[in-house]
């Protein structure tokens, strides 16, 4: 009976940790180093404390589980803690641990800290469901958390984060849980792409409020899913900020969140479309993208970024793209003259948002390029060679310097 009931416990202490399947993690460390944890409760009529075992939380029932000396097991609702004359419970860890968090907050990091605070760390975040003015654990767990980021431990951040209520740590005033997941996230995208489906199902836990710096943090978020060629899961993170910017009208953000879905799309298609000229199967999702690209950016003609804003070269670009698309259509049907036309007309879009561009937009490279070769398409090989030599320039040590450079050696030589 009583293993049954502390199998029963265990698993009330865990379902709220329990929440995504599908990132493989050597142990399960929140199931190995489950337990109960001793604390002082204090009273709000008595000045004296008396110990008691914390059990475990069910914080969907907002029940706390207890055991107390000659109270025996306890059950302590969350909410009526105050009627119970509980003023909070006071949890110290052990020395060790205290020494060792202490280097994690002053970011000595050596991976032999993490295996020495590990069994106290799990067994305590497992009531980070109970408010830090009930329980003063929410600090030092964050700085294990930090400090997995800091020492690059991606796998064990993610299996920790993932298993935490975010929401509910945001209600406590504890951002900084769903900060480090996004941290997280944008880390793991950008050292390995293949993360990226466990990194979305992590990103779908954090809730975006409504202020710019969320809204800066995730754009950052989708636009290194873009910059890894991402652009699925790009468009899927752009497309769940854009509705909650929106509800700012003078949101900086909004005009940038209406181009770069179109702009995915466009990139979409270019990976398809090569497939769909060797095998029908792929015909229907290289139609559907390039659809979604033409229609979106019909939308954007309707309303396009003014001309003296960053968004406005970012928009030429895509009108460039575009046109360069049906270019290459007419092309291949034998069309030369249509063909010409376009290239032409993608010049002129791309050309006319360099002259309003700075430097440091991270889409100006790429525009560069896409006049050098429209210039070449045109048989305009000296002004190509002007346009990669000012990408050299401008972006060395980038991979915009290298395909300048192997453009650059395949033109005819005047």
């Amino acid at each position: 009976m009583i293993n049954i009931m502390k199998n029963s416990l265990l698993r009330v202490m865990l379902l709220s940790f329990t929440c995504l399947p599908g990132f493989l993690f050597a142990e399960d460390y929140f199931k190995k180093f489950a337990g109960k944890i001793p604390v002082k409760v204090h009273y709000l009529k008595s000045a004296s404390t008396k110990p008691m075992n914390l059990l475990g939380i069910d914080a969907a029932r907002g029940i706390v589980y207890a055991e107390m000396e000659g109270s025996g097991r306890l059950e302590l609702e969350l909410r009526q803690l105050q009627r119970q004359n509980i003023e909070k419970f006071e949890f110290s860890w052990s020395r060790n641990a205290k020494t060792y968090l202490n280097y994690l907050a002053n970011e000595q990091y050596d991976p032999r800290i993490l295996t020495a605070l590990r069994p106290e760390v799990y067994k305590v975040m497992l009531f980070l469901d109970m408010p830090f003015q009930y329980l003063a654990i929410h600090d030092d767990c964050l700085t294990y958390v930090k400090g997995l980021l800091g020492m690059e431990q991606f796998n064990e951040a993610f299996y920790l984060l993932s298993r935490l209520n975010l929401s509910k740590l945001d209600e406590y005033g504890y951002r900084d849980f769903s900060e480090a997941a996004l941290e997280l996230c944008g880390k793991m995208i950008a050292a390995n792409p293949d993360s990226a489906k466990a990194s979305q199902a992590l990103l779908k836990r954090i809730s975006i409020r409504d202020n710019s710096g969320d809204h800066a943090s995730y754009l950052r978020l989708a636009d290194s899913l873009r910059a890894q060629g991402l652009y699925a899961e790009a468009i899927a993170e752009y497309t769940r900020l854009s509705p909650i910017v929106a509800k700012d009208p003078y949101s900086p953000y909004n005009k940038i969140l209406s181009i770069w879905p179109v702009y995915c799309y466009v990139k979409l298609y270019e990976i398809y479309a090569p497939a769909a000229a060797k095998d029908k199967r792929y015909a229907e999702a290289a139609s559907k993208m390039f659809n979604s690209a033409v229609q979106g950016l019909k939308k954007l003609d309707e309303e396009p970024p003014e001309r003296n804003t960053n968004e406005y070269s970012l928009y030429k670009l895509l009108r460039s793209l575009i046109r360069v698309q049906y270019a290459r259509q007419y092309e291949a049907r034998g069309d030369e003259f249509k063909s010409s036309e376009y290239y032409r007309q993608s010049v002129l879009e791309v050309t006319e948002g360099i002259v309003n561009a700075r430097i440091g937009l991270d889409w100006l490279p790429e525009s560069l390029m896409m006049a050098g070769d429209a210039y070449e398409k045109l048989d305009l090989p000296e002004a190509a060679t002007n346009v990669y030599n000012q990408v050299k320039v401008f972006f060395p040590k980038t991979k915009w310097e290298k395909l300048s450079i192997e453009r650059l050696g395949k033109l005819p030589q005047s």
